[in-house]
């Protein structure tokens, strides 16, 4: 009897562990196992058909969902559930005879308003057109994920759209609240799950809880809380990401070897062992203590011991922890995490570039615009390059707008404007960039060079330029090219702006670009194009009848068009390079070069800069070494010299750049100094 009665103990326990659960926030963006690569947009106005709708749009005051089967076998809180329904107020119960629903007013967590098991983005309401409950299952068995997304929500209280799911997952029972759109800047969430009237789960802050995504319509900045059925482990650290650069520069070994960890366990950590291996070889391993990671939080652990690479090269980088306060790890197969960096003897400045989405039918784009033309009159020549693009709305939208500019929405997911892509890397309002946003994109070193020039001759414009290649790469990158005036004035329409800078015109060949499969260093790859513009200047009364290129175009002066080059990689939308393209013009004398040259180079003690192709009184320059920073800058005046020197003895050696500009032109030259 007694052992029965053990046994019996036993059990009582057991599922008394399972029947609770802790959560873990996200720490890398995306969404959770990466399954739903869906774009999130309003239901009939972009989000997949393959979505189930479950409730009805317009509900003023709350209302449930219809009862809906779950596509397998899963487990709430220790016990089966089959199936569920959901409030249109953001509360998801498998409590199907659950009668009134929750109210739009949110709450702290348990509370007597929300059904036994339920899970909760309390603070949603869907009393408009657009708002729409549906649900998808992704994946195969036995690795599904069940989504119920709540599509262009609302806020309770707020003027603004947001965009959220909970995501229960097979066979693992866990239960995922997936924070992924939104314009809401004041809005909060009490997110959680409630077992019961006495017994809840929430996440820290609630019923507070701020929304972390952007208005980005891709999963890529997603953040999602992690429930987890059963007991936190005590020690338990979680790798996300090694956080050393992508691109290494071999003379400036040796590297620290860095990686983020979140502490997914009930301890703070305070001490673990760091070990790295560089393409599977002997790991390297070492204590670290002095840490202080709280549960639920990230920090950075850094290896005591750097790296020195032996040469230029690709290298595949393990790193792992182990033993957390001096014990072994609860959970260990989530320590490692992994990364390929590339070892070069030189990068290339970077020119970040700004696609701005935006239109003159858009009230907020008018200060927005006045704004962002503020901020790039501070920067040095060269620095930043940027484009616009006019958009179709709100309202007919801006007469400029072209079909190529909208794949590129289409491209971004942009939903709104003033809107901003910075390097394909940042998403956010056009007249909220700061000059730190942009210094941390022009701090991120390039592997590839872009120079060249266009001229205008008619209604064609001439292209010459090259990539050079400062590493050998097989990634399946695309060439950009887009062609654009530099000022417009003629699709003015209803938002007070009546001057607009670097309107796009049109994408050569097209919105698609050029691939570019595989690099090789040292190797350059030039282009000479063309492109004419055919018939004659056309005004479109708005942005329902677009320019049809074959027969018209909107350009208001040849003379005023400029040609911006870029290189991305469309599976990630990073943008590696940009350059605007040195203006030229037609009649000039034989062997006249866009561009100034530079002799010796490499160079040693000096270099003298040939200015002679540039016609002009004066010029400035600037010279930067690799990881651009600026070692020399002066101004020429080109009435009395067009080939002044520059002392360089004092450069290391190593790769340089010379950005250069006058009134009507500007470059980059690459310089070696080598003794």
């Amino acid at each position: 009897m007694k052992r029965i009665l053990t046994l019996l103990s036993l059990v009582l326990c057991a599922l008394t562990v399972q029947g609770q659960y802790y959560y873990l926030p996200s720490t890398t963006n995306g969404n959770p196992g990466g399954l739903n690569a869906d774009s999130e947009y309003p239901v009939g106005g972009g989000l997949s058909a393959t979505w189930t709708s479950i409730s009805s749009p317009g509900a003023t005051t709350p209302q449930w969902s219809s009862i809906n089967a779950l596509p397998f076998g899963f487990d709430f809180n220790g016990s089966a559930v089959t199936h569920y329904k959901v409030s249109t107020s953001g509360v998801l119960t498998f409590d199907t005879s659950a009668v009134t629903p929750p109210s739009y007013t949110k709450a702290s967590l348990p509370n007597a308003g929300i059904p036994d098991k339920s899970v909760c983005i309390w603070g949603l309401a869907g009393p408009g057109a657009n708002d729409i409950i549906v649900q998808k299952t992704f994946g195969t068995a036995p690795n599904r994920q069940h989504w119920v997304f709540f599509a262009s929500y609302d806020s309770y209280g707020n003027s603004c759209w947001t965009y959220w799911s909970i995501v229960m997952e097979e066979g693992s029972n866990k239960i995922y609240v997936v924070d992924q759109r939104n314009s809401c800047t004041s809005a909060t969430f009490s997110i959680g799950i409630q077992v019961n009237s006495t017994t809840a789960y929430s996440v820290a802050g609630s019923p507070n809880v701020a929304p972390l995504a952007t208005t980005d319509a891709s999963p890529a900045d997603n953040h999602y809380y992690e429930f987890i059925p059963g007991s936190q482990p005590g020690n338990n650290l979680v790798g996300n990401a090694v956080t050393i650069a992508d691109f290494l520069i071999l003379g400036n070994a040796p590297f620290s070897m860095t990686a983020d960890y979140l502490n997914g366990g009930s301890n703070t950590v305070t001490s673990a062992t760091a070990n790295y291996s560089i393409n599977g070889g002997s790991p390297v391993s070492a204590a670290v203590s002095g840490l202080s990671i709280a549960s639920g939080t990230s920090a950075t652990i850094t290896h005591p011991t750097a790296w020195t690479p032996s040469s230029v090269g690709t290298y595949d980088v393990a790193f792992w922890t182990s033993n957390p306060n001096g014990v072994s790890d609860d959970v260990p197969n989530n320590d490692t995490v992994y990364k390929q960096v590339v070892v070069v003897n030189a990068v290339a400045v970077r020119a970040p570039l700004i696609e701005v989405f935006t239109s003159s039918t858009c009230g907020p784009c008018a200060p927005a615009n006045t704004t962002f033309t503020n901020l790039m009159g501070q920067q040095s020549a060269g620095d930043f390059n940027f484009i616009k693009y006019q958009m179709s709305w709100p309202g007919s939208g801006d007469p400029y707008y072209t079909t190529e500019a909208g794949t590129k929405r289409t491209y971004y997911g942009v939903n709104s404007v003033p809107n901003a892509q910075i390097d394909g890397g940042w998403n956010g309002h056009a007249g909220q960039i700061t000059q730190s946003i942009l210094n941390d994109f022009k701090a991120v070193p390039a592997f590839v060079a872009l120079s060249g020039f266009s001229y205008v001759d008619s209604q064609t414009v001439h292209m010459d330029f090259t990539i050079d290649p400062l590493v050998s790469t097989n990634k399946n990158l695309t060439l950009n090219v887009g062609i654009f005036e530099r000022t417009t004035s003629n699709n003015v329409k209803s938002n007070g702006e009546t001057s607009f800078h670097n309107v796009f015109k049109k994408f050569v060949p097209d919105q698609n670009g050029t691939s570019i499969n595989g690099m090789t260093e040292g190797t350059p790859i030039n282009y000479t194009i063309s492109y004419t513009f055919n018939g004659s200047y056309t005004l479109p009364a708005n942005a329902t009848a677009p320019v049809n290129h074959a027969v018209a175009h909107t350009v208001e002066e040849f003379n005023d068009l400029v040609v911006m080059v870029w290189i991305q990689d469309n599976s990630t939308k990073e943008i590696y390079q940009s350059v605007e393209l040195t203006q030229s013009a037609v009649g000039l004398d034989e062997g006249f070069v866009p561009r100034i040259g530079l002799y010796p180079n490499p160079a040693a003690d000096f270099v003298t800069m040939d200015f002679r192709g540039v016609k002009a009184s004066s010029a400035d320059y600037r010279v930067v070494n690799a990881l651009g920073q600026a070692v020399a800058e002066g101004q020429v005046n080109l009435e009395d010299n067009h080939t002044p020197s520059l002392n360089t003895s004092h450069f290391p050696n190593g790769l340089y750049f010379v950005l250069w500009s006058s009134a009507n032109f500007k470059g980059s030259e690459a310089l070696n100094i080598a003794r």
